[in-house]
């Protein structure tokens, strides 16, 4: 088998990503979930665990070595500087060991979901990028519904990514989530675009 096309699934915060993830998983496209394997990342492996440590000191873990995400949340989102300091620490080990488990996938298109491609490096790791969207109400509302944060919170998230528009202008291809329309046919096509590109 050839090496597989390598898909980025991105968007905002609320965008829906995720259930773009899912159904290409239902339809046979792995799909490397980032933000899964970057906790897994700081968790398993020591050199990060030990520079997380130094950074932010021994509060980043629990008493039971599990990552305390809420902490490092706290750490991070308040300041642009330690967002850098995180990202450049873990998100090359996550593109290494993305790129490792793209090449043991048996199957012509490998799926990555991320929120961060571009400032993560992730954009360097893959060949087309998909940008899921809705409108920013929208987006607001699902984040609210799923983490229990306030308006508030979500609001400043959002201002820390990168925004739509700019995601557009940067992708290959794009689904707008609005909930209304189906989005099977979509994917669907696009999929058949990929695999005999």
């Amino acid at each position: 088998m050839d090496v597989p096309l390598k898909l980025a699934i991105t968007g905002c915060i609320g965008s829906g990503k995720s259930v773009v993830s899912r159904i290409m998983e239902i339809m046979g496209v792995p799909v490397y979930d980032c933000d899964r394997r970057a906790k897994e990342i700081m968790v398993g492996d020591q050199a990060v665990v030990k520079e997380l440590k130094r950074m932010f000191g021994s509060e980043c873990y629990r008493e039971d070595g599990s990552l305390d995400s809420r902490y490092i949340a706290s750490c991070i989102f308040t300041d642009s500087d330690n967002i850098k300091r995180v990202n450049s620490l873990v998100h090359p080990v996550v593109c290494r060991d993305f790129e490792s488990w793209a090449l043991r996938q048996d199957v012509p298109v490998v799926a990555v979901e991320t929120a961060i491609l571009y400032e993560s490096g992730m954009i360097d790791c893959v060949d087309k990028v998909l940008v899921v969207w809705s409108g920013r109400e929208t987006a607001i509302k699902r984040t609210m519904k799923r983490s229990g944060m306030n308006r508030r919170q979500v609001e400043d998230r959002l201002a820390k990514q990168m925004g739509v528009d700019e995601l557009l202008l940067l992708s290959d291809f794009s689904v707008y989530n609005d909930e209304d329309k189906p989005l099977l046919p979509e994917i669907a096509d696009l999929l058949n675009q990929l695999q005999h590109a």
